[in-house]
């Protein structure tokens, strides 16, 4: 406060001299300063004291809740630093993880391409084993149920003689016959299929000969019965997918033959084309301009299925 006097009265000294106005206040004016400065005097000492303790309390207060926050703060940021190094950790684990499942499922898919080409390797085996095992059989179709009687290999060797005349000194050799392994069928439904073995292979390739050589194998002079390979349940599949294009080979009178397993061999004008399968078939036929929608081919387990019910 003793700064702030002088420099008031270095103010009003430096300015008192400077016009006239200021010259007329005379007295009167020194007495106004006088009063002013005495009352400055009178009243600085305990105002300070009290500003002075009021600033330090204040400053105190201030200095005291800037250490609070500032440790507030470090807490805080040592607990999101902790919170980080965890989640660096997990971050690292998860990744470990990702990576060992990444290794394993890159090695499972080598395993599994090797066992699909295995599993088909067999099936493909399996397949010609089971083809082989039925080549001694033959299949007849539409034999009302029941029409056996008591003794199946009897009824069919009397039928084979009778219906395609194999004389009495002709063996025949039937090794065993029965109907297909389905249910029953009741009402109007199609007969099951009467599968026949021979014993040997000669024999059957000859009943086959002459039955296809008929035009017609009819039973009671009234009912047509049919003869046909006994193929494996997926080669029947297979062979049912030419149904359609053996139809329209028919209508337009287009020779063709079914090889084995399953393949279609068509005889055009300008020559022989083998089909290894119903699409391939179905797809040039349509090329060369016959009428007939393209085969999809559509793996059905059910259908195969079925098939397998019917295996001798």
């Amino acid at each position: 406060y003793s700064d702030n006097i002088n420099f008031y009265l270095y103010t009003v000294k430096m300015s008192g001299p400077k016009s006239r106005t200021r010259e007329t206040t005379g007295k009167k004016g020194t007495e106004q300063q006088t009063e002013l400065v005495g009352r400055v005097n009178s009243s600085s000492p305990h105002a300070d004291a009290s500003s002075n303790q009021v600033t330090a309390a204040s400053l105190a207060k201030v200095l005291e809740e800037i250490r609070d926050f500032r440790q507030d703060m470090n807490k805080q940021l040592n607990d999101i630093k902790s919170e980080l190094t965890k989640v660096d950790q997990k971050v690292e684990e998860v990744e470990n993880r990702v990576g060992d499942v990444e290794d394993r499922t890159q090695n499972m898919e080598q395993v599994v391409t090797k066992l699909i080409k295995e599993v088909t390797q067999l099936e493909n085996k399996l397949l010609d084993l089971e083809g082989r095992s039925r080549r001694k059989n033959i299949r007849m179709f539409n034999v009302p149920e029941d029409a056996e009687g008591t003794s199946m290999v009897e009824f069919v060797e009397k039928l084979l003689r009778d219906k395609l005349e194999i004389p009495e000194a002709t063996a025949i050799d039937i090794e065993r016959a029965h109907r297909a392994l389905v249910p029953k069928p009741t009402g109007e439904d199609k007969p099951r299929s009467i599968v026949i073995r021979f014993l040997r292979y000669k024999t059957k390739e000859e009943i086959l000969r002459k039955a296809w050589g008929k035009k017609k194998v009819l039973m009671n002079n009234k009912r047509q019965i049919f003869f046909d390979q006994d193929y494996p349940p997926a080669v029947l599949q297979k062979r049912k997918e030419y149904s359609e294009a053996k139809r329209v080979l028919k209508h337009n009178g287009i020779r063709f033959q079914t090889p084995f397993p399953a393949k279609l061999r068509v005889h055009y004008q300008n020559g022989t084309q083998l089909y290894q399968s119903a699409e391939e078939a179905t797809t040039d036929m349509k090329n060369r301009g016959l009428p007939i929608n393209v085969f999809r081919a559509e793996f059905s387990r059910a259908a195969v299925s079925h098939c397998m019910g019917e295996s001798g």
